[in-house]
């Protein structure tokens, strides 16, 4: 990041430029991936020309900036320069090319404007270059005449601490050389403050993380239960401080468990969210990403695992996201759904479904059991007793409210948005409730103690905190964070409440761990940090729907939020106040943070193989009812 508009990117001006997915190959760079891109910077929003050097055997490559803007590099064996109008952001703008696997293309530059390709001074005086880094030492090497200023600033849970040196070359030496560390997350600056420089080498070498190693492990295989209460935002939770009873279950069930009060799903819509939960792969790994795709079939379930552990398993479900037609089979013995809008006494339900599974498998097995519960504009059943209002709102009352505002832009009054909190305060309990049974059936079986019990959401729910409404499009930090209560086996005795940052994709890494036999996948195993207090250097990222997504980033007490479509953002400091937006006096913590989730986005956007796609018109006229009553549609 520096203070003037990159206009050249080239093999030559490597040290300069941001680029994934493309080797340097003598004068140009060759797509190695499917889908490879150049980050470039700018100081402001334009409207400009991009030239693009290229040659390019096969068929067609799209060329994407900032995800929706898309023109097409047509074949060429040799190299042609292609001209186009592309919209610009201020700071970060992503040129992505994506390509057939048999495609070859070449990249021998990207020029803004018309002009002749410049090769001035990187930094003039009064500029200066910002890079990003993890602990570790590096290498900087400057040529040039004048003085600079090299800045470190180490990166904290309540801001940037800044330390600094200058150097001046002389009249015959021109080069200056520089070893650096940093023993925590921060960012180097190196600006010129007279004459101008080169910046001839940068090198640096990252000191690998070392967590701590949990060596507990299952005495024996013991039986899992995962339930899952869809759009359950962890701070309408009593365990999690909320003022009302909505779960005196769950919180009685948190006192025999470990209560995880930093949870954060990696995707806040159910069919990304859950295909991470059941692979430990994050959703920018294993692409799917958007309601059309389905889990592939290329990764390893979590039940696919148990069953080669010796566990029959099933999945129990209320909720169109999860079932087979998006490929949530994958190594389940029973698939159950349950029709959610069956309400009679003695119709189905998870808890029944449940229990006459239970009267006919052996041990060890392992059920996922999902709720759609108290996803909006969910409502209690009808036989369900009214909690925290005198009148009942009805589903179609509920989702007539949450359409107003969309479709009016008048803002919903307090009262119209108390009525839906009512509403999902009352789903809640009806959860509860229904968890309640569950775990009674389990002490009844004598399966309650040696088992491994998780509750947990699959995202949360924005309910007019930041003026807006449901999930999917929106990575607040009441959409982000999930309750996660894990109640292992009571002969490990391990129970309490940990502060540290985890995230969903952690369990299936937790559980193969557990049972001695350790996977490498996105997430890492809950109990590797052990008893350490407080919060840790680990960041962790949730992303919306679709393939221009809006992603959020929490590390410490920073929540960060970026929107690359235009490159807007938003930073908050959860210790001040979490509702509202920090000023400029934490500039520089905006951009320590979007660096720091570049550097993550850059590892895991690209995951092998591809997913499964589908049209719509294939899925039942009744599922298409229930997604748009959900608001997916």
């Amino acid at each position: 990041m520096w203070d003037k508009d990159q206009e050249l990117i080239r093999p030559a001006d490597g040290t300069m430029n941001v680029w994934e997915g493309f080797a340097v190959r003598g004068d140009h760079f060759a797509a190695e991936r499917n889908t490879a891109q150049f980050i470039l910077w700018r100081r402001h929003k334009a409207r400009v020309e991009v030239f693009a050097e290229y040659s390019l055997l096969g068929g067609k490559v799209d060329f994407t900036v900032n995800f929706r803007q898309r023109k097409a590099l047509m074949p060429s064996p040799g190299f042609k320069t292609g001209r186009f109008a592309f919209d610009l952001n201020p700071g970060f703008n992503f040129l992505k090319f994506t390509k057939k696997k048999k495609d070859a293309l070449k990249i021998r530059a990207i020029r803004i404007g018309s002009g002749a390709a410049k090769a001035g001074p990187h930094l003039l005086a009064g500029q200066s270059l910002k890079s990003f880094h993890l602990p570790g030492q590096g290498l900087l090497e400057l040529s040039g005449r004048g003085t600079v200023e090299i800045i470190r600033e180490l990166a904290s849970g309540e801001g940037l601490a800044a330390s600094s040196e200058e150097s001046t070359t002389g009249l015959l030496q021109r080069n200056i050389s520089r070893t650096f560390t940093f023993s925590a997350p921060g960012v180097l600056t190196i600006k010129a403050k007279k004459g101008s420089f080169n910046l001839h080498s940068y090198s640096y070498n990252a000191t690998a993380a070392v967590s701590a190693d949990a060596r507990i492990a299952f005495t024996s295989k013991p039986n899992i239960y995962v339930v899952l209460s869809d759009a359950c935002q962890a701070s309408h939770l009593g365990t999690y401080g909320y003022r009302r009873n909505t779960s005196p279950h769950i919180d009685a069930f948190a006192r025999d468990a470990v209560v995880y009060e930093n949870a954060y799903t990696n995707a806040v819509f159910t069919l990304a969210s859950v295909s991470t939960i059941l692979s430990g792969i994050y959703p920018d790994s294993h692409g799917v990403n958007s309601l059309l795709f389905t889990l592939p079939r290329r990764l390893l379930t979590l039940p696919e695992f148990l069953k080669s552990n010796g566990y029959v398993t099933s999945i129990i479900t209320s909720t169109f996201g999860v079932s087979a037609r998006f490929g949530f089979t994958q190594g389940v013995d029973a698939f159950l759904h349950v029709p959610e809008k069956v309400w009679a006494a003695k119709a189905a339900s998870i808890f029944s479904e449940l229990g006459g599974w239970l009267e006919k498998m052996p041990t060890p097995h392992f059920s996922y059991m999902h709720f759609i519960h108290p996803h909006l504009p969910k409502v209690p059943p009808p036989d369900f007793p009214v909690y925290f209002r005198e009148k009942r709102s009805t589903l179609e009352r509920i989702a007539q409210l949450q359409k107003k505002e969309k479709q009016t832009g008048v803002p919903l009054t307090a009262a119209e948005l108390q009525e839906i909190v009512d509403g999902y305060d009352s789903s809640i309990a009806w959860v509860d409730g229904e968890f309640g049974k569950i775990l009674e059936l389990l002490r009844i079986k004598n399966l309650y103690d040696e088992s491994l019990i998780i509750f947990l959401a699959d995202h949360g729910e924005a309910l007019g905190e930041h003026g807006v409404l449901s999930h999917s499009n929106n990575v607040y930090d009441e959409t982000a964070r999930v309750p996660l209560i894990v109640k292992y086996p009571k002969s490990l005795g391990i129970k309490g409440r940990v502060p540290r940052l985890v995230e969903l994709a952690d369990i299936f890494p937790t559980i193969s761990s557990l049972l001695g036999q350790p996977l490498v996948l996105d997430g890492r195993n809950l109990l590797a940090g052990g008893g350490a207090a407080g919060l840790d250097d680990r960041p962790v990222v949730s992303r919306s729907v679709n393939k221009s997504p809006k992603y959020a980033l929490r590390w410490k007490n920073w929540y960060y939020m970026v929107d690359f479509v235009d490159n807007s953002d938003k930073l908050f400091l959860l210790t001040a106040d979490p509702r509202r937006e920090t000023g400029d006096d934490h500039a520089g913590m905006r951009m320590f943070l979007k660096a720091r989730f570049l550097s993550w986005y850059s590892r895991f956007r690209n995951g092998s193989g591809s997913v499964s796609e589908f049209s719509l018109k294939n899925l039942p006229t009744s599922v298409i009812d229930e997604m748009k009553t959900l608001g997916y549609l």
